[in-house]
């Protein structure tokens, strides 16, 4: 009776993994042996101001998780030790949280990730983070789709402008 219980609990663990791993673009692994309560917490902190989630799981609970997704072993074999995983659709502001993190405190070590149905080694998360964010790449391809425009406006009024040039000057020159 006891033992059906605590399946049924760690079904619901698993349950809640799935769920995260769907709704996100991806997540990244994390090994935060040595940090501090009020260090995790600052993480997560900033880590949600970029709509990411800092969970602490249980790696047995993760592979289950990662088995139940059809998930290969390569990312399994990152949930060894102290474990924490970031959960995010931005996943390179959620890196540059991470990174950044990584840089001031040197017991947060990042792992690797899988993200859009790929596995990703430390070492190319630490490339994701240097990427540009959505927004600001968005905000280059609107600046990018406006320059013709602004451009063929310009050359519109152009020979209005030449026409106004040129009266202002007969106006100067009689006045």
């Amino acid at each position: 009776m006891a033992k059906e219980k605590n399946q049924a609990k760690k079904q619901i663990f698993v349950d809640e993994a799935v769920s995260k791993i769907r709704e996100s673009a991806g997540f990244i692994i994390t090994d935060y042996q040595g940090l501090t309560v009020e260090q995790v917490n600052k993480l997560r902190r900033e880590l949600e101001k970029v709509g990411a989630i800092y969970k602490v799981t249980k790696n047995t609970v993760s592979k289950r998780a990662l088995d139940a997704m059809n998930i290969n072993g390569d990312v399994k074999k990152m949930f060894k030790g102290v474990t924490g995983v970031v959960f995010s659709n931005d996943y390179v502001s959620a890196a540059k949280v991470l990174a950044n993190f990584a840089k001031e405190n040197e017991k947060l070590q990042i792992k690797g990730g899988f993200i859009e149905s790929k596995r990703y080694t430390m070492d190319e998360i630490k490339e994701i983070s240097k990427l540009s964010s959505k927004e600001e790449l968005i905000a280059k391809l609107v600046y990018l789709l406006n320059q013709p425009i602004v451009k063929f406006v310009r050359q519109i009024a152009k020979p209005t402008q030449d026409v106004v040039y040129a009266l202002n000057a007969v106006k100067e020159k009689k006045a």
